[in-house]
């Protein structure tokens, strides 16, 4: 994929066998508290790594992707709360909003990684190759969070339409158009040291998402 994958690529993956990994086992222990606590280790290791490195593109990510997470509260809650559409049970100890303690951590790492993803992949293959393949890995990755959510007893959907397993085929769709929003997103506004540019797209971000999600939920209604 990459001509020489730097550190910076390597923790990137590392992360995301990371996320893979949490959701699986809490899979197999049928335990929804293991979500959260991989969740926080994570997080706590990549605001660790990313001061340690003073990585620039790290850094702006983390505030890009800290907007991303909180905003998309928003679109759990009027599918919890108002559509009735995604059922959580356990919350880890409390909720925000609608939804479990470390969801919105969950979104901001999640929108750090293929924000990175996206970034890179421009410098190697330009923006819109590297767009089209950030929707697909959203189409292949995240979707295995929901299919292990399920067993862990952690959140459910009721049935939609058609479904893949545990998991509607919307939802599959909304993470082609998360991923799509938030690669866009950090593609078009990053720019070092532009903070107020982080917001801006982590704003936007948010707003694809919610976007994503009420658009393919109606489809398969």
């Amino acid at each position: 994929m990459f001509a020489k994958w730097n550190r910076e690529d390597k923790f990137i993956a590392l992360t995301l066998v990371g996320s893979l990994s949490g959701v699986t086992i809490g899979a197999l222990l049928r335990n929804p508290a293991v979500f959260g606590i991989s969740t926080f280790v994570l997080m706590t290791a990549f605001v660790a790594v990313t001061f340690w490195w003073r990585s620039p593109r790290l850094m702006w990510l983390m505030l890009f992707g800290a907007v991303v997470g909180f905003g998309e509260l928003w679109s759990d809650w009027l599918h919890v709360e108002v559509l009735r559409s995604l059922v959580y049970t356990d919350y880890f100890g409390f909720r925000i909003m609608a939804s479990p303690s470390y969801m919105p951590f969950g979104w901001w790492f999640t929108a750090v990684q293929f924000g990175y993803i996206a970034l890179r992949l421009a410098e190697v293959w330009g923006p819109r190759r590297a767009l089209a393949l950030v929707t697909l890995l959203g189409m292949s990755i995240p979707p295995w969070y929901e299919e292990f959510a399920a067993p862990a007893r952690a959140w459910y959907y009721p049935p939609h339409g058609p479904m893949l397993s545990h998991t509607p085929v919307w939802i599959i769709l909304t993470y082609g158009g998360c991923m799509f929003s938030i690669g866009t997103m950090a593609w078009v506004w990053y720019r070092e040291g532009a903070w107020g540019r982080a917001i801006v797209a982590g704003i936007f971000a948010a707003a694809g998402i919610a976007y994503s999600a009420l658009v393919f939920y109606q489809i398969f209604l």
